[in-house]
């Protein structure tokens, strides 16, 4: 066969069309992604200073302690993503991807504005409540991610996937840095700058992003059925599924232990401001992006899916071991590192997990992964804050040990994948 017959029949030689129109899809749900990443990160470098530096009628409810108020804000936004994400990648895939990512981001950018009104009343209470909604409709994360896999085999399933978890990097390295930079002008500010930014992937949205292709018959699943049959959790009954995923909540409690504790560990152990925390996370964050889009496709052909998460989930916990005896100067190259672990991490597993179950409806299925997520981030923000009451480097240390643990059983109970 000649050099052209070969270029003819290459998988990547797909229909221009169809490679367009793949690509505006992926533009689209990287967008989303992009800018509900920075929503989500704009508030964390400027939360830690607030609850441990400020007193105010936010950081003095009730008379708990600070670290134990600070731990209620971190959880209760992820603990709604578990209720949001558990329904609304099933729900995308029942009534449409575009329709009920629509739905939710409007419902998230309000979310976001009740969430600065609560600031300006400085109600605690209310604080709550408004992170509780928005978390619940940041679910739809789960959405953009199953719209990269639906791109398969048009597009290079590791492929669009890693760039989704680039573009949500450079969103967590945007997000701080202009919440970092924002902190002067209030946390109230913060909230309603990252509405706006939802406005904007709310349009592209809209705009760019193809019409659904459904049956024209009625969906057989109630709306109500979302919530008792047709949620992620569903997933679950099966043995494997369920044995994958407690490897999976094990190893995202692990990485969770440092996202929710490092911005506190800083400001502890270094007396780190606002700003300061901002660029760390940028030098975090970049070399996350990095690693995902030039380096994490090449270790899935060298290493192969299951033992290139296991690299990951190893090195995370061997670098957050190394917590208590960092310097002020040591730290910065360490986070760099650990933005290649984490971007190995997840890079791999997830897109593991997608492979091994083709068969389930990705929507559904990212949705779990999204939920077990959130729960991890919501059980580890509890249970760290009271480990941090003793040191926040301790409530990393325990992260460390439970990717320990999720690295061994990953690797004696899963089969590999190439």
């Amino acid at each position: 066969m000649n050099h052209a017959a070969k270029l003819e029949n290459s998988p990547s030689n797909k229909p221009s069309a169809e490679v367009i129109k793949a690509k505006k899809s992926l533009f689209s749900v990287m967008l989303v992604v992009l800018f509900s990443s920075a929503g989500i990160a704009l508030p964390y470098p400027i939360l830690a200073p607030l609850f441990l530096n400020e007193v105010s009628a936010l950081t003095t409810f009730a008379d708990l302690p600070s670290k134990i108020l600070l731990g209620i804000i971190l959880a209760i936004y992820p603990l709604g993503v578990i209720f949001g994400s558990s329904v609304l990648g099933a729900a995308s895939g029942i009534y449409g991807r575009k329709k009920t990512l629509i739905i939710t981001l409007v419902l998230t950018v309000i979310g976001y504005i009740l969430s600065a009104l609560a600031v300006i009343a400085e109600s605690f209470l209310l604080l709550v409540l408004a992170r509780f909604i928005t978390g619940i409709f940041s679910g739809n994360i789960s959405i953009a991610k199953a719209i990269a896999v639906d791109l398969s085999p048009t597009l290079d399933k590791t492929y669009t996937f890693n760039l989704v978890n680039a573009t949500s990097y450079l969103g967590w390295l945007l997000g701080p840095l202009a919440g970092g930079l924002l902190a002067v002008y209030g946390l109230d500010t913060v909230f309603y700058f990252a509405a706006a930014a939802l406005v904007i992937a709310l349009l592209s949205v809209t705009r760019v992003l193809p019409s659904d292709e459904l049956s024209s018959k009625e969906p057989t699943v109630k709306f109500r059925q979302l919530f008792s049959k047709q949620n992620s959790f569903a997933l679950l009954a099966n043995k494997q599924i369920r044995r994958i995923f407690l490897i999976y909540l094990l190893a995202t409690l692990g990485l969770n232990a440092y996202y929710e504790f490092y911005p506190v560990w800083l400001v502890e152990k270094f007396d780190f401001s606002s700003p300061d925390i901002g660029y760390i996370t940028v030098v975090l964050t970049l070399f996350m992006t990095i690693t995902s889009v030039f380096f994490v496709k090449q270790l899935k052909y060298l290493l192969g899916l299951k033992l290139g998460a296991i690299v990951g989930m190893v090195l995370m916990a061997l670098l957050f071991f190394l917590h208590p005896l960092l310097s002020a100067t040591a730290v910065w190259p360490i986070y760099a590192l650990t933005g290649v672990a984490i971007a190995i991490f997840n890079g791999l597993l997830p897109v593991y997990i997608s492979e091994q179950y083709h068969n389930i409806e990705q929507g559904q299925l990212m949705g779990l992964i999204t939920t077990v997520f959130s729960l991890a981030n919501v059980l580890i923000a509890l249970v760290g804050s009271v480990l941090a009451l003793f040191g926040a480097h301790w409530a990393i240390i325990f992260g460390a040990i439970l990717l320990i643990i999720a690295a061994i059983d990953f690797n004696y109970s899963q089969d590999d994948i190439r």
